[in-house]
């Protein structure tokens, strides 16, 4: 047993924790949601702090100044 949440905002997806019960099963699950999300139209996955591990998964830095400029192109504003 293992999952992974967080919220959507927009056409970002700001995830939150991981947890597992069994090896790897955060990872499986996080696989899926990836594939899942990006099919429906996610275009960033926020991961919070960037980490090897998270890496490992295919996560890559993006410096403050960029975060902002997607953002603003991807959460509309209310």
């Amino acid at each position: 047993t293992g999952g992974w949440y967080g919220i959507q905002l927009g056409k970002f997806f700001f995830g939150e924790s991981m947890f597992s019960l069994q090896a790897n099963a955060s990872k499986a699950a996080f696989i899926w949601a990836v594939q899942w999300l990006q099919a429906n139209g996610i275009v960033l996955i926020d991961c919070q702090v960037y980490t090897q591990h998270l890496e490992s998964l295919g996560a890559t830095f993006i410096d403050r100044n960029s975060f902002v400029h997607l953002l603003h192109e991807n959460i509309p504003e209310k």
